[in-house]
């Protein structure tokens, strides 16, 4: 991007997530507000949890979130995080926690006219919205869960699923809100997308790890990229635990013993 939308995005100020230990890996101590981030990792790495911790943690503060779920029910989510103990009923009462289940098909077919891939990058695409936000909502953080998803459900379709996370992308800095956009990896990337477009569109990305050390896992994160910060270029240990993802910037993990 150039200068002058550095600027734009300096004066939009900082993201302070509240999860534990994640916002210190900043000098500026937490994201740039306007990102959009890519959290990927493979199968249980926690990359939802961390999301709707986030979530949580912002909405608790008095801030509007929205949760976009492609593959789990808005039932199955609100119980997964009471697990950690985060009761977000009354925050979805309030209207302040907006979950959205939207079937990936039908975003296609919606965009496209089909799934066939005859209607792409049509004059159709451009005119609906790739997300929906109701009115006088305004959220500080848009989650996507998964773009793995769509890119399965268009599989054969490519060109549709290009043209759509392009729009998503320049949705989210048309609204300004903090976007974060999971996607499924191996379990020890090479790479972090499911077409490499989505690595250069985002603002950052963030990847989750478990390792395997003999017959013991271990979790860690990295910050792999972030514009607009000055950010830790380490990989650190990572907890799951009861109340939800720690982060300890004490402790540097290596991938690979040698």
């Amino acid at each position: 991007m150039d200068e002058n939308n550095f600027e734009k995005r300096d004066e939009g100020g900082i993201l302070k997530t509240d999860v534990q230990g994640f916002d210190d890996l900043f000098a500026e101590g937490g994201i740039p507000k306007g990102n959009s981030v890519l959290v990927a990792g493979g199968t249980g790495t926690g990359k939802s949890t961390f999301c709707r911790q986030i979530c949580y943690n912002l909405v608790s503060r008095g801030k509007n979130c929205m949760y976009v779920s492609f593959e789990e029910s808005i039932n199955r989510i609100e119980k997964s995080m009471n697990v950690f103990g985060w009761d977000v009923r009354k925050y979805i009462d309030e209207g302040r926690f907006l979950i959205q289940k939207v079937n990936p098909l039908d975003i296609l077919r919606m965009k496209f006219g089909s799934v066939s891939g005859s209607g792409s990058a049509t004059e159709l695409s451009y005119k609906i919205k790739p997300l929906i936000i109701p009115r006088e909502f305004h959220p500080e953080v848009i989650v996507v869960d998964s773009l793995t998803a769509i890119i399965s459900a268009s599989i054969t379709k490519e060109k549709n699923y290009r043209v759509y996370l392009q729009q998503l992308f320049n949705f989210f800095e048309e609204t300004g809100a903090t976007s974060f956009l999971v996607t499924e990896t191996e379990p020890m990337p090479t790479r972090f997308s499911d077409t490499g477009i989505e690595e250069f569109l985002a603002d950052g990305i963030i990847v989750l790890y478990n390792i395997q050390r003999g017959d013991k896992r271990e979790n860690a994160l990295e910050v792999l990229k972030m514009r607009y910060s000055n950010h830790q270029k380490k990989i650190f240990a990572m907890e799951i635990a009861s109340d939800g993802i720690k982060i300890y910037p004490e402790r540097q993990i290596v991938l690979q013993e040698k």
